[in-house]
């Protein structure tokens, strides 16, 4: 089973992915921003804290004041003697803070794990002290404070963050699929009018017409290329009526005539003058039967598609072949034709799709020319193409309309169809090859009356 898709769930969901990867991207380099942020005035807190300690240590005229419950624990040393701690680690007088060994006077911020087991950060330094009597005393210090207050507003940062992230993704989403709904609509609409279109209509020249306040550039080629289905489609219809009208008008005429000169037979069996012609009349008809039904297939063969088998031709050798096929209809058929061929090589083609079509359309221009008149034949070269033209003095003056209806399949100009040997089917065959072998056919008739088909073969 196939899986359906939706343009407009797809429309939602990409649109909603395109600026939910954006919010992440801002998002992400806020609370980026903000932890450092937060991390850097934790470690500008520890700094001041130090700074202080350091003033006062020094100061003997102001000592320093410890609180018990001060979250800062800090530890001096003194030349590597410890001279004091913070009165907060009295009750760890085994514990001693962080004493790693750094630069002189520099500073270095280390993760730490609080005498009470909380995480935690410590921040030492280590400094040489000028005595007033112009000694000098090597100092270390190590301020210490836990991050649990750091930690639980980052934490608090994050939700509010992962928090207004979803609340966003909502209201984009809910958006989002609003702004694509409306922008929909008049899809929505036209499938609508489409559902309720009649085209079963008198009006069989009536057009689709979009009723809709606002008109849209993509709606109005949508509504182009229905129309242009419309017409192709009601031209379709009305061929295959005339079409299969016009089958029927040629099998029921000889039809009609077998019923009645058998029914005239079986009234007068002992009349030698019918029982002479019965059987030639009888065969006359099946065979005006036979081609009438061989063309036809012929015709619904090439409608659809052939097997093309491209070789050289010898095309002197093809039209020899075909003007010994036409004999028998023309005798005079070599006097008749003027054959101009001006070839460098031989024609890739195949054999089966231009001997059809020089067949037809040499049967055609002799016989709708004066038995007086020649027919010439030009088989030309041009840098793509090989030209073949066969050209008639036509006795019919056709007007533009009639010589495109000429490749209408059972289209005659005659419409009493009185001629018993043509049916309108060579042009429409013809046509049908040159399409499936992608050649250019072109018909056109001077003011003189010469009549031309052209049909341009590739190389």
């Amino acid at each position: 089973m196939i899986k359906t898709r939706s343009i407009k769930r797809n429309l939602i969901n990409a649109i909603s992915a395109i600026f939910g990867l954006f919010i992440i991207i801002v998002y992400t380099f806020i609370d980026t921003s903000i932890d450092d942020w937060a991390q850097q005035q934790f470690k500008t807190g520890l700094k001041e804290q130090m700074e202080q300690i350091k003033v006062l240590i020094h100061d003997h005229a102001s000592p320093i004041v410890d609180n018990k419950n001060s979250h800062y624990f800090y530890q001096i040393w003194k030349n590597n003697q410890t001279i004091k701690r913070s009165v907060n680690l009295r009750p760890y007088p085994e514990l001693d803070l962080r004493h790693t060994k750094i630069a002189t006077n520099s500073n270095q911020l280390v993760q730490v794990t609080m005498p009470n087991n909380a995480p935690g950060q410590a921040l030492l330094s280590s400094y040489v002290h000028r005595n007033k009597d112009g000694s000098s005393d090597y100092m270390y210090i190590t301020v210490a404070t836990s991050t649990k207050s750091l930690t639980r507003i980052t934490g608090i940062l994050d939700i509010l963050l992962i928090g207004s992230f979803l609340l966003s993704m909502i209201i984009i989403r809910i958006v989002t699929k609003k702004i694509v709904s409306q922008g929909l609509q008049p899809l929505e609409s036209l499938n609508q009018q489409i559902k309720t279109f009649n085209n079963n209509n008198d009006d069989s020249n009536k057009h689709f017409i979009f009723d809709g306040a606002k008109h849209y550039s993509e709606i109005n080629l949508i509504i182009n290329e229905l129309n242009n289905f419309l017409a192709i489609n009601r031209n379709s219809i009305e061929n295959e009526k005339r079409i299969t009208s016009d089958i029927a008008h040629e099998i029921k005429t000889p039809i009609a005539e077998l019923i009645t000169l058998t029914e005239v037979h079986q009234r007068f069996p002992d009349d030698e003058r019918l029982a002479k012609t019965f059987t030639n009349d009888i065969l006359q008809i099946s065979n005006r039967m036979r081609v009438i039904v061989e063309n036809l297939l012929l015709l619904q063969r090439t409608s659809s598609t052939i097997d093309l088998y491209k070789k050289p031709l010898d095309i002197v050798m093809l039209l020899d072949n075909i003007q010994q096929a036409l004999t028998f209809k023309y005798p005079d058929i070599t006097n008749r034709i003027t054959i101009n061929i001006q070839l460098e090589s031989a024609i890739i083609a195949d054999e089966f799709s231009i001997k059809t079509i020089l067949t037809n359309l040499i049967d055609n221009a002799l016989f709708y020319s004066l038995p007086t008149e020649h027919i010439k034949i030009n088989v030309l070269s041009s840098q793509k193409n090989t030209i073949i033209e066969v050209i008639n003095m036509a006795t019919v003056i056709y007007s533009a309309i009639e010589i495109e209806k000429l490749i209408q399949p059972l289209y005659q100009y005659d419409s009493s169809r009185s001629s018993d040997s043509r049916y309108g089917l060579g042009l429409s065959i013809v046509n049908n090859i040159c399409k499936i072998n992608q050649y250019p056919l072109s018909i056109t008739q001077a003011t003189t009356g010469n009549f031309t088909v052209t049909v341009s073969i590739s190389k």
